[in-house]
């Protein structure tokens, strides 16, 4: 009997050893993504609107009328990325001349124009143009109480301090 119980707690002792003694403790990490309340969906449907100032898909199929839009300063820098650009490429013009952060210099008018000559119409003294009609932009910008005013084609910028040539505006 003896040796039965001694078998026993050596098979005891043996197998205690092969148990790890303690599990590792877990410690949550660092949450790098807070947790937001998400929006639960409501159960109210829906309402029409009935503004007469907004306009719905199947009136704009059959409007008669055509809307004009005229191009603003901002829609045309927006949309136009040649024109953004040589806005960008005049504020920095203007920021250097003036010292001023480009964000404090104002975009007043930006319009698509028909130049007469490649003065871009400001024409410096005594030289000579070629007098082909060039396509590009009249910028003014303003800093302080100052107007700064660009006449650009798709490839230069010119500063026009007097503006002796009036553009064509092109459609």
């Amino acid at each position: 009997m003896r040796r039965v119980l001694y078998s026993f707690f050596v098979c005891l002792f043996v197998l205690a050893a092969c148990v790890p003694a303690s599990q590792p403790t877990l410690v949550p990490t660092l949450t790098l993504i807070p947790a937001t309340q998400t929006p639960t969906p409501t159960t109210i449907p829906p309402t029409i609107t009935t503004d007469p100032a907004l306009i719905s898909a199947e009136s704009l199929l059959t409007a008669t009328t055509v809307l004009q839009v005229t191009p603003t300063a901002r829609n045309l820098a927006d949309s136009d990325p040649i024109a953004a650009e040589l806005i960008a490429i005049a504020r920095r013009q203007v920021g250097d001349e003036t010292g001023l952060a480009t964000q404090r210099i104002r975009l007043v008018s930006v319009e698509t124009v028909r130049w007469s000559d490649s003065s871009l119409g400001c024409p410096q003294p005594e030289q000579t143009y070629a007098q082909v009609e060039i396509e590009g932009y009249r910028i003014v910008l303003m800093a302080g109480d100052r107007e700064y005013i660009f006449h650009t084609d798709f490839d230069r910028i010119v500063r026009c301090e007097n503006e002796p040539q009036q553009p064509t505006a092109t459609p």
